[in-house]
This record gives C-alpha cells, structure tokens and sequence, in this order.
C-alpha cells in the first residue's frame, strides 16, 4: 500500500477540535499559509469568508438596513468589503470609511467593484452616523502597536455613537494573545471569530472588548490545523465528570473526603465547603474544625462527620481513616501554616484540593514543597494569589500563566475569574467558556473547593488507589463548569445579588439534574 500523504498523516496525528481550540496569531498564520500552498487562493478563502460573515449577519440583525463599514488597507478591510458588496446586492444601504487609500490589491478591486454596484464612500466616519449597523473591518490578527490615526479617532467614534458594531475576527486594537487593548479598542456587539477561536477573544481582559462571540467556520481541513497544543475551550464538560454510580453501590464505593477548614474569624467558610462536598455526592464527608465549631457544623451539615481540635490542631493519621481526598483552605486563619505543615508530613498519600489560607500558607513555604512531599494537588487561586504563589510569573496571558504554574508546580492550576483557567503540568489548557459576576461574592470560593474536592474522592474511589493529573484535571474542569452553570441558573431565578454562596452550595444538585436533562453540546454563549 502507498504511504500516506502528509495531509493524512497529520490529519490522524492531529487531535485538535476547531469548535474548541483557542490559537495564537503565529499558529493561524501557518494554518493560513498551508491552505494557501495546497492551492486555495487568497480571494477564494476572501470570499468564503464574506459570504459566511454575511449569511451570519443576516440572522443576527435581520433588522439592519443601513450598514457603515469601517474599513483597513489588508485582508480584514477586504472581508469586510466582500460582505459590504453581498449587503448592496441584497439592496441594503451600505456606506463605506475608508482609513488611509493605499489598500492592498485585492482590497482595492473589492473596494472599485463595491463603488461600481453603488455603495457610498465617505470621507469623514462620522458621516456613518445614519447607519443601524457598523462592521469593524479595520484590523485582524497581528496587531502589535497602539493605533494611531486616523484609525484611533475612528475607534473613539464608533464607541460614542450608540450603534451597534460587528467585528470581524476580533475587534480593531484587542491584542489576540492576551486580550489586553492596544492604547483604544473597538468595543463591540458582537465579534465573529473567523475559522479559529484566537486565544485573546477568550481573555478575561477581553470581556469588555468582544460582546457576544461567534465562531464562523469556513472549511478548514483537518491536517492543517496546528500540530502543537492549545488550550481548549471546555464546551463539552459531561467527559470530564465521574460516572454516575451503579444501582448496588454504597457510601464507602462513593468516596470519603476530609475538609479542613474554619476558624473563629472564619467560621462560615467551612460550612460553605461542607456545601459544595457535600452537593459532589461523595458518599462521606469529615470536616476537620476548631472544637468551638462543632456545633455550628452539626447544625447545617447534620450527616457531615467532625474531628474537632484545640490548640494547635492535629489531624488524624492518614492510615486511621480511609479518606480518598483532603480539601484544605477555607477560613483557616491563622492556623494555616502549622496546619499545612502537618498535613505535608502525614498526609501525602491522597490526592489535595488546595484553596485560600492554605494557598497563602504554601506561598510562604514555596510550592516546591508539593513535589518535594510528593503531593498531587489542584491549587484554586485567584489572582492575587496567584501573584503570591508565583511572582516570578507574569499574569498578563493568563492561560500562559497557568501552564507555566502547573508546569512549575506539578500541580493543576485552577486560575479563577470570570474566564476561569484550568491547567495541568502536562500542558493541557482549559477556559470555562461562561460565568456570571454573581459569583463575585465572600465565600463562592469556598464552595468550589469542596465540590472539586467531592468530585476527586468519588472519581477515585472509582478508580481504587490509582488517580493520575489527568483525572485531577477532569475533576477540576467538571467542578469549575457545574459550579458557574449553577450560579448562571440561580442568577436567573433570585437575581444576581440572589446567588449568595450558601443558596450556591444548596443550589449545586438541582442545577446539575436540569444540565443533564438538556445534556446536548450547546452553543457557545451567546450564539
């Protein structure tokens, strides 16, 4: 049999979802260049993008009969131009800006046909001020500079105008890597991202910039999709969950987790863990608190075990009790640090969810300590303690910086926000897709962490004694997603100050029986 071509040899090698994978600007220039060498021409992949932007716009603002084009010099003015000359034929009024007049070539001839079929072009971008619509056709990917003019005054305009803006690929002046703006940004209705996600649209930096993200697929065949890893955006989380359990199975084949958490100061936070385990359907949950606690746990969380301390608080040998995972964190004060160095010495056979004082107690010590102790964790900081876990690492690319953390930590990296990040040492790179700011709230956290810590001892109990990163990692992603998908739920019910943690936590189960009830791969929001 002959050997396999190279486009079949990468098309089984590569494992890439394009609905899913958030590229760099580098790694979309090659895929571009590939299909350009294969033999498609530029004007020929112009046009199937146009005409998708345009079939697309049609759905979106069906409304829209005026339509300004704010157009660039390159092949983004161009793809704008092609939708510009679609919206003429399909008699709409189109009125096109023109930055600067030395168009590429194949801008220009669209730019001379747009003129001959009637379109107007003018000479001051207020003039669009008429218009329902305008499309951002002034910059795509491989921006590196701030804009300067006429295309920042342009920018300024089109913000303070009122009128709704589509952007093409991603909005003039956003950096595609990291989401950051470029000294002025358009600030856009929507954003049709065309063949791939670019990693900057899914930036939490971003989230002012892009509106409502589509992605606009125009045929990008398999082998030349990028042969390197890319973060993944996590639309498809039922993989990620544990199995539901069998029909003979009991509290013990469910796992037990040990959460230690709590101090006078902070004694709401480990009921609000106690929730988020307890909502896991872990079948046994052991809250390690301050003595002075007991009651107040006993009282919420009545099937919920207590080993109770005073003083300096000790934990029971690992070999005493059958724990599949600890979560440790919430509201430990300041007992964090002789805390965690007692459970670095006894503890080290189980898997850890690390979160809040435990987090800033390991910042003090070092993260080496978790290979040094040959511990397998899921660290959840948010950004400040982040900061304080690896200040040798810049935040800017947070999906960047949760890689190099996971990789510098041997850990899973749960890098927490309204784009929450979700990284393995291995270099696999999650973004949850969607949350609401709901969860901006003193104790949200806390919930997290006893839901993923839940979902790590019912996945292991499972499994018997062998979990590896790539298990900590699913349970990471399906704790992060089920736990914003509640908190967008509840939000529609009580209203965004509604979702207050302990209704959260309470919340967790019936939100997760409705996403099983419509368990299809939806949408990405807003599409």
């Amino acid at each position: 049999m002959p050997e396999p071509s190279l486009p079949q040899q990468r098309s089984v090698l590569n494992s890439l979802d394009p609905a899913t994978a958030l590229v760099s600007s580098a790694q979309m220039r090659r895929l571009e260049e590939e299909i350009f060498a294969a033999g498609m021409p530029v004007a020929a992949l112009m046009e199937k993008v146009g005409l998708a932007v345009f079939a697309r716009l049609r759905q979106d603002f069906p409304q829209a009969q005026r339509i300004g084009i704010l157009c660039g010099t390159g092949h983004n003015g161009g793809d704008g131009l092609v939708v510009g000359r679609e919206l003429q034929l399909a008699q709409k009024g189109v009125k096109v800006w023109l930055g600067k007049p030395d168009l590429k070539p194949l801008t220009a001839d669209h730019a001379r046909y747009l003129r001959a079929l009637g379109a107007e072009f003018v000479e001051r971008v207020e003039a669009l001020a008429d218009c329902d619509l305008l499309i951002d056709a002034l910059f795509g990917i491989g921006l590196n500079r701030p804009l300067g003019d006429p295309w920042a005054g342009a920018v300024e305009w089109a913000n303070g105008s009122g009128i709704p803006i589509l952007s093409l690929d991603l909005p003039s002046g956003l950096n595609d890597q990291t989401g950051e703006i470029w000294g002025c940004c358009i600030r856009a209705s929507h954003t049709y991202a065309l063949g791939l996600w670019k990693r900057g649209l899914w930036q939490e930096a971003a989230l002012p910039w892009v509106g409502r993200l589509h992605r606009l697929d125009f045929g990008i065949p398999p082998w030349v999709c990028p042969a390197e890893a890319a973060p993944q955006l996590l639309l498809n989380p039922w993989p990620h969950f544990p199995p539901d359990p069998p029909l003979d199975t009991h509290k013990y084949r469910q796992g037990s987790l040990l959460v230690v958490a709590g101090s006078a100061a902070y004694a709401g936070a480990a009921v609000l863990a106690g929730l988020g385990s307890r909502a896991s359907g872990v079948g046994m949950v052991t809250l390690a608190v301050p003595a002075e606690l007991k009651g107040l746990i006993h009282s919420t969380l009545p099937e919920a075990l207590v080993h109770p301390w005073e003083g300096i608080p000790a934990l029971p040998p690992l070999g005493e009790k059958p724990f599949q995972a600890v979560a440790v964190g919430p509201g430990l004060g300041e007992a964090r640090r002789r805390l965690l160095e007692s459970l670095l010495q006894d503890w080290a056979g189980i898997p850890w969810v690390i979160d809040a004082d435990a987090l800033n107690a390991l910042a003090e010590m070092g993260v080496e300590r978790l290979q040094e102790n040959g511990i397998q964790a899921i660290l959840t900081p948010h950004l400040g303690e982040f900061r304080r876990l690896f200040p040798g690492i810049p935040p800017a690319d947070r999906m960047e910086a949760a890689q190099k953390a996971a990789a510098q930590s041997g850990a899973v990296v749960v890098l927490k926000g309204a784009r929450t990040v979700i990284a393995s040492p291995r270099g696999e790179c999650w973004v949850n897709p969607e949350s609401t700011p709901a969860l901006a709230r003193g104790g949200s956290g806390d919930v997290l962490t006893g839901l993923i810590g839940g979902l790590v001892a019912r996945r292991r109990a499972q499994l018997g004694q062998s979990m590896g990163i790539a298990e900590l990692l699913s349970c990471a992603c399906a704790g992060v997603w089920w736990h914003a998908q509640a908190a967008i739920q509840l939000a529609g019910e009580r209203g965004l100050t509604g979702v207050d943690p302990a209704h959260l936590g309470e919340y967790l189960p019936k939100a997760l029986s409705r996403l099983k009830v419509a368990r299809t791969p939806g949408p990405v929001p807003g599409k």
